[in-house]
């Protein structure tokens, strides 16, 4: 059953868009509803029994693919290494959804005339494309999508060095990006400085699509930010300025129970807790028609990325929405203004952070979420 914002969050003025944002779960968003107590003894009660054994059995898992990589990486060469990496990715990876609860998930191969079939259509491994694009939810989106197709990801640089994670997503050859160097480049050169993002995407889907290259395909979000997976958000242009085809996905959660798997107004640390502390959920991931553009659409990428973005609607029945990152970003600023004005019922109202905060302009989404969700926690006490 779906579950209406009960606490401050559940009036939202008219010119704040967030309904791609706002959670439809018994918790809310920032955990702002009101829980009952039966559902907060048994939160208390899973969180000592469910959650050390989902948690124990989910390291292990990761801790076990590491190993797998530190062997392959020690043993094997090219063009080896690359099959050896995606056989053990995709079991661990499995192991690890089971692990987190999700014991029901479901492939559905959508033919163009709109009839779908469990059964992978003859051809499906011999399409030629430049990359896998698909609509964006949580950060569970990943670990699905390697557990079977095993694709390659745009990660920040930081992540090539975290310990376990780093082997692991240099393993599934992600393209890291130092942001933070790319944009120093531009300010000293100009708009024609640095290589962006894009181009390093366009460069790679153009190296597989003319099949001229081993590394493993690219899995773009064109959306940019996740949501609560009741809509589709513009595209951005990224992922189709190759003009190439692309291999749409769509993932559908069930989020009809008391937590929402999605990870659209949540904290990171929050969201997990609540992923191990539920016994099961349910995902269905469909794979559309190849999406082969136009002269047209090669030529504007913005035609491309909105008219598969319109596919992806058609077919899954998920209805599109025109809320942007911008208009989450003000859903943020409404909810720190919204508690310095209630002064969280009373005390003081959070100190903010930088001057980032003093000039008016929108705090970072870790703080606000942070902020947020810690207000959620009191107002329930």
């Amino acid at each position: 059953m779906a579950h209406q914002p009960n606490g401050w969050l559940g009036q939202l003025p008219p010119d704040i868009k967030a309904k791609a944002f706002i959670r439809r779960d018994l918790y809310g968003s920032y955990c702002n509803n009101v829980i009952p107590l039966a559902s907060q003894l048994r939160l208390a009660v899973l969180s000592i029994t469910l959650l050390p054994i989902k948690l124990l059995a989910c390291l292990l898992c990761v801790l076990s693919f590491y190993l797998v990589v530190v062997f392959g990486n020690t043993l094997f060469r090219e063009p080896f290494k690359t099959k050896y990496m995606a056989f053990w990715g995709k079991f661990w990876t499995r192991a690890l959804l089971y692990c987190l609860g999700f014991w029901s998930i479901s492939w559905v191969y959508v033919n163009p005339d709109g009839s779908s079939s469990l059964k992978p259509p003859s051809g499906l491994k011999e399409r030629r494309f430049g990359g896998y694009v698909s609509n964006h939810c949580s950060w569970i989106d990943i670990v699905l999508y390697m557990s079977r197709l095993f694709p390659s990801f745009v990660a920040k640089k930081e992540v090539s060095t975290l310990p376990l994670i780093g082997p692991i997503s240099k393993a599934m050859q992600c393209m890291f990006v130092d942001r933070e160097a790319r944009l120093a480049a531009l300010g000293d050169k100009g708009e024609g400085g640095g290589q962006g993002t894009s181009q390093l995407v366009r460069d790679r889907m153009l190296r597989k699509f003319k099949d001229t290259s081993t590394e493993l395909p690219m899995l773009l979000f064109p959306e940019g930010t996740t949501t609560n997976n009741l809509y589709v958000m513009p595209f951005k242009r990224g992922a189709f300025i190759a003009g190439v085809p692309v291999q749409p996905l769509v993932l559908k959660y069930d989020t009809s129970g008391r937590f929402s798997p999605t990870w659209d107004s949540m904290p990171g640390h929050f969201h997990i807790f609540l992923v191990l502390t539920e016994l099961s959920f349910r995902v269905t991931c469909y794979v559309l028609p190849l999406y082969e553009p136009s002269e047209a659409e090669k030529a504007d990428p913005a035609l491309y990325a909105d008219n598969v973005r319109q596919m992806m609607v058609k077919y899954s029945k998920i209805p599109a929405c025109e809320d942007t990152y911008a208009d989450k970003l003000a859903f943020f600023k409404y909810i720190m203004d919204r508690m310095r004005q209630d002064g969280l019922h009373g005390s003081r109202a959070p100190e903010t952070c930088g001057a980032a905060d003093v000039a008016g302009e929108a705090p970072s989404k870790v703080e606000v979420e942070a902020r947020a969700a810690a207000d959620g926690m009191r107002q329930r006490r």
